[in-house]
């Protein structure tokens, strides 16, 4: 149960959220992303309670990768467009996102590149080591445009090299989007503006 939870986040603001587990980490992203709503407390928009907006059109401003992301035996650009549906699948974008996560060199290197398919469901599939499936989930999160980009454990399966890289582009790239990082690696929440010390909810 959360409790005397006090957070803010404003626009360009890198935030973090840290603690042991079940101390209400992910409760508090689930509870942002209107997955369900508070029982007690407010969380607000611009002033107005998050319950006033449409949880379809809220959750288009809300880009997450939960640590339990999902592998999608497609192409390496339809992985990546899977982050917004509603726009067209264009290769520019595509690969600017896959730039931001740092996927884009090992999917040129993919025999067909971006048209490559991905896992082992299609006989010319091409299976990922566990760092690179994690960098196209983030791909799928960046090319989503939204306001708020919230990343649960984004770097648990990169070695420390390719976490500083991401997390250097990260911080240059966000614009005036705000984002939340959830991590037990201090490494990656120490470039936060801010960093919230969450214990048994409080």
């Amino acid at each position: 149960m959360l409790q005397e939870i006090d957070l803010s986040l404003a626009p360009g603001q890198v935030i973090a959220l840290v603690g042991a587990n079940g101390s209400g980490k992910t409760t508090i992203i689930k509870l942002l992303c209107q997955l369900y709503h508070p029982t007690r407390g407010s969380i607000t928009v611009d002033g107005q309670d998050l319950r006033r907006f449409d949880p379809l059109e809220w959750r288009r401003k809300v880009s997450v990768v939960f640590q339990d992301y999902i592998h999608y035996y497609l192409t390496a650009r339809e992985n990546i467009w899977l982050g917004d549906v509603h726009r067209e699948p264009q290769d520019e974008a595509v690969q600017a996102a896959a730039l931001r996560s740092g996927a884009h060199a090992f999917i040129q290197d993919l025999p067909s590149a971006y048209a490559t398919h991905l896992g082992t469901w299609f006989s010319d599939g091409k299976e990922l080591s566990g760092g690179e499936w994690q960098k196209v989930a983030l791909a799928r999160a960046f090319y989503r445009q939204a306001q708020v980009l919230i990343l649960d454990e984004p770097t648990s399966e990169l070695d420390p090299l390719a976490e500083q890289e991401l997390f250097t582009r990260f911080k240059e790239s966000i614009g005036d989007r705000s984002a939340i990082l959830i991590s037990h690696r201090f490494s990656t929440v120490r470039m936060a503006d801010v960093i919230y010390v969450l214990d048994r909810g409080r």
